[in-house]
């Protein structure tokens, strides 16, 4: 098998189960507020707060595997294309785009739900989620490649310096 087959069967099952847990959570912070509404509204909001934060670290996990895929499945593309050097740049650029375009599409989607009477505000959180979440992993994958850029010139340049040294020290010694 392929390496790229071999990652997408790895976290495969990795990004569903963590997307069925977030969704399990998801639905307990709804459930919790309607069985337990009417006791102590503080306990209440600490639960469905608790609940909230293990969905969103469910969803991150199951984001940093789709990142990990993704990033396999455009590594393979992009090294079919030939583009190899300036990939991370490229990349950077891309997911620059991505986070521009979320927000264009959230935007113009809050006016069109607002017209609706019958769409909950729970649309608009779903959307607004879903907005951060991608924003926040397109602003990772910048992150991580802006490192894989920085990472090799500074190597690079330490390698410079210590075999500048190491050549003086010859000279010297």
């Amino acid at each position: 098998m392929t390496k790229l087959r071999e990652e997408i069967l790895f976290r495969s099952p990795k990004v569903v189960s963590n997307l069925a847990l977030a969704l399990f959570f998801w639905i307990a912070r709804y459930i919790v507020l309607i069985t337990l509404g009417t006791l102590n509204v503080e306990f209440v909001f600490l639960l469905q707060t608790g609940l909230l934060i293990v969905t969103g670290i469910f969803l991150i996990r199951a984001s940093f595997n789709t990142l990990s895929i993704i990033d396999k499945l455009i590594g393979s593309f992009l090294g079919r294309l030939g583009i190899d050097d300036v990939w991370s740049r490229q990349r950077i650029f891309k997911d620059t785009m991505c986070i521009i375009a979320v927000l264009l599409v959230a935007a113009a989607l809050f006016p069109l739900i607002n017209n609706l009477p019958t769409i909950d505000p729970l649309l608009q959180q779903a959307i607004t989620y879903v907005a951060l979440g991608l924003i926040l992993l397109f602003v990772f994958d910048i992150g991580r490649n802006f490192y894989r850029l920085t990472e090799k010139k500074a190597n690079a340049m330490a390698n410079r310096i210590s075999n500048s040294i190491y050549e003086e020290e010859k000279i010297d010694g």
